[in-house]
C-alpha cells in the first residue's frame, strides 16, 4: 500500500485534495485505504481498526500538530521542525503499514461491476469522519476521483 500511496500521492491535484480534506478532518490514512480497495474493486466497510487509530491518536496527529506549531522558515527551529517531519513521515508509514495489516485480513467482498470512480467516491463517503459535506468537500472527493482513474488508466497503458 505505501507504494501506491507515493504513486497517488505524486499528483499534485490528489495531494492538495488529501491535505484540504485532512483540514477539514478527514484521515489522509482512510483516504488512501478507501481509494487503494477501490482499485481491488472491493468495498471499504467504514470501521478502522483500533491499532490503527490508535497510532493516529498518540502519534501522527502530535507529531503533525507540533510541526505545525513550528514557524516556516524560521533558522532557529529549522532543524527541529524538519525532524518533527521526517518523524511525521515515517509515522503515517507505520500507519498504513498497520491499516493495510487491518485491512488484508479482513474478508473483503468485490463490489460486483460498479465502475472504479463510483465505487471509489463509495469508499471515501465510508471514510468520511462525518456523513454532511459541503460543496468543497464534494470537490475535494471529485478531485481524487478523478485522479485515481488516471492513475489506474495510466497502469494499464500498453508499453
Amino acid at each position: 500500500m505505501w507504494r501506491f500511496a507515493c504513486r497517488f500521492w505524486e499528483s499534485s491535484a490528489a495531494r492538495e485534495a488529501c491535505l484540504g480534506l485532512q483540514d477539514r478532518g478527514w484521515s489522509v490514512t482512510r483516504i488512501l485505504c478507501a481509494t487503494w480497495l477501490a482499485t481491488s474493486g472491493k468495498a471499504l466497510s467504514g470501521t478502522e481498526s483500533a491499532q490503527v487509530t490508535a497510532w493516529r491518536r498518540h502519534v501522527t496527529e502530535p507529531l503533525r500538530s507540533s510541526k505545525k506549531y513550528i514557524t516556516k522558515n524560521n533558522p532557529r527551529t529549522a532543524i527541529v521542525r524538519e525532524c518533527i517531519s521526517r518523524s511525521e513521515l515515517e509515522a503515517e508509514r507505520v500507519e498504513l503499514a498497520l491499516a493495510y495489516q487491518a485491512l488484508v485480513s479482513d474478508n473483503y467482498t468485490g463490489s460486483g461491476e460498479i465502475p472504479l470512480a463510483n465505487l471509489a467516491l463509495n469508499n471515501l463517503l465510508a471514510a468520511a469522519p462525518e456523513k454532511t459535506m459541503d460543496n468543497e468537500t464534494g470537490s475535494l472527493l471529485d478531485t481524487l476521483t478523478r485522479e485515481l482513474s488516471t492513475l489506474v488508466e495510466g497502469d494499464n497503458k500498453p508499453c
